[in-house]
Order: structure tokens, then C-alpha cells, then sequence
């Protein structure tokens, strides 16, 4: 029993809460009961006392205005139809009259102090022979009678106080019993309260329990009205689909990396294995190595991508933030492109508004702006223009790369920026290049900057990339950079 008490009462929130409800109302109604008792006491008292001191003025009157010899007849008198004990008591402390029991005695000491406190002071005092829930109690007032203007006795009158007795009792134990039903009604409400309460708190450790478990797919369903409940549900339930979203990215994320290293890491094996076949000659060897950089690079680039994007996972991409001269920096990203695009006969349109300048990492911009060139470089046709422009918007300042090529399928644009994400490869003009990490690298790259990055495109329409970075009040310093950078060199000059 003492350990099914302690296991389901002492040890649970709905028994602790139920004890706890049991014990502020058994507090409540003790308190009650209390104050009740000594109100209703002090009540009954004065009201007793007024009856007692009514008779003694009576009878003292009486006893003042007779002769002595007739004290003991009206006294009799008296005794015959008063209820209750009377004691007539002389200043040498002898009893003149007595009815059919003592007064002095009961109650221990305060009946005697009252007496001795009338013959002192001459004033009336009152006295409690027991508790008033005391059978034998008797409420008593000692009177002095005067002579010639001295105290020569003291009337002392008893009520008992039986009767009254009685009705506390019975008031009591009314009490206790609808005391005992509260408590009883409180327990039940407290320990049925907690229970509700605590229905949410079951199902979210239940489904707590089954995504530990490894089902990712659980979501809280409680319908719970209090406010606290909905919030922490939205809030375990957003943090269950953010656990399954990267749990799932983490899954493709390491199938996707595994095969892109796989492929060059085989290819690389199979050579060396060939290589390795018959001897060869010095030349042969070092032709053989030569054509394994490639590989080798490409595995590098990958390497070095997913590091980077494993850093800014992490919050730790380095953002170095200087001034930036934006205007110039995209200039001297398209010249660089120049050449290369000119061999595939690709044209570069730049419209670059002047004095764009940002707070940033120089070096990681145009990582960002080379990374999407040459993507648009990738998917777009011969004899085909690609715009770069920049502009400034709103304190922002909003560069957009666009090519002319078969467009994104509306579908793939939400998943653009995935890793290893690749549209259709009918998009691309050189099958096979890429791993698909150059978007999701430009994407936490713009984030890193407080920026943005979207893509806009139609099947059969191109598709265009805006990057919007918050201008900072940098002034760029370097106009006569640009004015030299613009000027046409070995034939080549942008198309603007």
C-alpha cells in the first residue's frame, strides 16, 4: 500500500496536485473553524454574561435594600427558579449561602481570582470554569454586594453551559462532515484537472518517444483550448518537421555527395589500374598523371565546396565586412568573362549603375557572381546574350544575371538551391559539368550578407537571378579603376 502511495501519488504531478489541493483545503477550513469557534465564543459570552449580570444587579439590589436576616430567604427564593449555582460569599471568605453545589474550586484558579478581583475593585468578573465545548462548563460572575458604601459579600452566580455545548457540537460536526465532503470533491477536481492537463503532455512525450524511435513523420494532433498548450504543440511540431527536413537533407546530402565523389574516384581508380597493367614509359607515366589532375581537381572543387557549405551550417562562413565597391566589382567580374565568352560566341550585356557600395567580404561576392555567371555561361545558347545588372532599390542594391537559355521548369525552382540539385541537364550546354553545389554555396553566401537570392524564370524563356545586398554609405574610391577598365583592350569590349 505504502508503495503503491508513493509510486502513483507521491511520484506523479496529478497526485502531487491532488495532495496539494487536499492540503490547502483542509488548511482553509481548519483556519475556518477557528476563527468560527472564537467569533461564535466570544458571541455567546457576551451575550451570557449580559444574562448573568441582569440577575446579579437584580438580586444585589434586593440583598442592599433588606436587612441581613432576610438575605437568606430572598436568596432562596431566588434559588428556586434560577437554573443555575448560586454562592453568596462574605468578605472573611465565608460562605453565607450556598444552592445545591460550590462554585469556588471548579475551574482551577480563575473562579477564585474573579472573587478576589470583586472584593478588590469593586467592579463585577467574569469566569469560565472549563472550554466552552466542555460538558462540565459554567460560566460564572462574581458581584459585590454593599453595605454603607463598603463590600461586605460577593454574589456569585453559574450558568452551565450544556445547552450551547450541544449546539456547537452539532455544528461541528456538520462542519466537519461538509469539510470532509470539500475535501473530498477538491481531491477529485484537483487529481481530474491534472489529469486533463496533463493529456497534451502524454501524447507529446508519446510521439516525443516515437521520433526518438526514428519516425520523423509523427506530429502532435492535441486540440487543447488553453493557450499554452496550443503554443508549446506549434512549437514541438514546427520542431519535428525541422528535424525531419534535415534529417531527409542530411540523407540526400550524403547520398548525393557519395555519388559525385564516386564517379571520379572510380574513373581515378581505373586509370591508375590500367596504368598499372604493364610498364610504360617515363613519358607515358607523366601523360597519364597529367590527364588524372582533372580528376583530381574536380574532387578537390567538391571537397572544398562541401566544406564550405558545412561552414556556414555551422555559423562559421568568415564574412569579412569592409567597404565594398560593388559597381566596380561586378565590372571586373564580366571583363574577366569576356574572353570566354566571346570564344563560344556568348555576348555579356552590363548595365551596372555607378557608386553601389556594400558592407561585406569582397572575395565571396565575386565568388557568388563568377558562380552564377557561369551558370548562365552553361545554359546559354550560341549567338546568345547574358545581362548582368545592377541597380539600386530602396537602400538595396539588386544585381540581376540573366541568360537566354531553355528556362527552369516551374517545379525544380523550388528546389534550386538544394545541394546537389541539378535541373534538367537538356538545360546545359556542356552535359555532365557541375555538382550542384555552386547555387547552395551563392545562396549562403547572399544570406550571409544580410541579402537575398531568387530566381525568376518561364520554360523557353531564360531564366534570370536577383541578389539584393543592403547598400551601406561607402563611397566607391575607385573611378579612375573603372574609367580604365571600360576602355577596350586587344578587340574585346563589353556589349552596354
Amino acid at each position: 500500500m505504502i508503495n503503491w502511495v508513493r509510486s502513483n501519488i507521491l511520484r506523479t504531478f496529478r497526485g502531487r496536485l491532488a495532495m496539494l489541493y487536499i492540503s490547502l483545503e483542509f488548511g482553509i477550513l481548519m483556519f475556518a473553524g477557528v476563527v468560527l469557534y472564537n467569533v461564535l465564543s466570544h458571541r455567546v459570552y457576551h451575550e451570557l454574561d449580559e444574562q448573568l449580570m441582569t440577575h446579579a444587579i437584580s438580586l444585589s439590589n434586593e440583598l442592599e435594600s433588606s436587612p441581613f436576616y432576610f438575605w437568606s430567604g430572598y436568596l432562596g427564593s431566588f434559588a428556586d427558579h434560577y437554573p443555575g449555582a448560586i454562592q453568596l460569599v462574605a468578605a472573611n471568605g465565608r460562605i453565607l449561602f450556598r444552592s445545591d453545589r460550590s462554585l469556588i474550586g471548579k475551574g482551577g484558579n480563575d473562579v477564585s481570582r474573579a472573587l478576589g478581583y470583586a472584593f478588590r475593585t469593586d467592579m463585577p468578573s467574569f469566569a469560565s470554569t472549563e472550554s466552552l465545548l466542555s460538558k462540565a462548563n459554567v460560566r460564572v460572575i462574581a458581584f459585590p454586594i454593599h453595605n454603607d458604601g463598603k463590600v461586605i459579600a460577593t454574589l456569585m452566580l453559574g450558568h452551565n453551559t450544556a445547552d450551547i455545548r450541544s449546539v456547537f457540537n452539532l455544528l461541528y460536526i456538520v462542519g466537519g462532515i461538509l469539510g470532509l465532503i470539500s475535501i473530498v470533491i477538491s481531491a477529485g477536481a484537483g487529481y481530474y484537472m491534472a489529469k486533463r492537463a496533463l493529456e497534451p503532455i502524454n501524447e507529446i512525450t508519446s510521439t516525443a518517444r516515437g521520433v526518438a524511435a526514428g519516425d520523423l513523420t509523427r506530429r502532435l494532433k492535441s486540440k487543447s483550448q488553453d493557450k499554452e498548450i496550443q503554443v508549446l504543440v506549434r512549437v514541438l511540431n514546427k520542431m519535428f518537421t525541422d528535424l525531419e527536413t534535415s534529417f531527409q537533407a542530411q540523407k540526400r546530402f550524403t547520398a548525393d555527395a557519395s555519388h559525385e565523389l564516386r564517379l571520379p574516384l572510380t574513373i581515378l581508380k581505373g586509370e591508375i589500374e590500367v596504368a598499372l597493367r604493364h610498364p610504360r614509359t617515363k613519358e607515358e607515366y607523366e601523360q597519364i598523371l597529367r590527364q588524372q589532375l582533372g580528376t583530381i581537381d574536380r574532387i578537390q572543387h567538391i571537397v572544398n565546396d562541401l566544406l564550405t557549405l558545412a561552414r556556414a551550417d555551422a555559423g562559421q562562413l568568415e564574412i569579412v565586412q569592409t567597404p565594398v565597391d560593388l559597381s566596380l566589382l561586378l565590372q571586373e567580374v564580366g571583363q574577366q568573362h569576356l574572353i570566354l565568352f566571346d570564344s563560344h560566341h556568348v555576348g555579356l550585356d552590363m548595365q551596372i549603375e555607378d557608386d553601389l557600395g556594400i558592407m561585406g567580404d569582397a572575395s565571396q561576392i565575386e565568388r557568388t557572381i563568377m558562380n552564377l555567371l557561369s551558370n548562365a555561361f552553361k545554359h546559354a545558347p550560341e549567338r546568345s546574350d547574358i545581362h548582368l545588372l545592377a541597380h539600386a532599390e530602396a537602400g538595396s542594391a539588386i544585381i540581376c544575371i540573366r541568360d537566354e537559355g531553355p528556362g527552369i521548369a516551374i517545379e525544380q525552382q523550388q528546389r534550386l538551391f538544394d545541394r546537389f540539385f541539378r535541373a534538367d541537364d537538356a538545360r546545359c550546354r556542356k552535359e555532365g559539368e557541375g555538382a550542384g553545389l555552386g547555387l547552395a554555396i551563392c545562396k549562403r553566401i547572399v544570406n550571409a550578407h544580410d541579402g537575398d537570392i531568387r530566381v525568376e524564370s518561364q520554360p523557353g524563356e531564360g531564366a534570370a537571378f536577383y541578389i539584393r545586398l543592403p547598400l551601406s554609405n561607402a563611397e566607391p574610391n575607385h573611378i579612375k579603376r573603372l574609367d580604365a577598365l571600360l576602355q577596350p583592350s586587344n578587340g574585346n569590349q563589353p556589349q552596354s
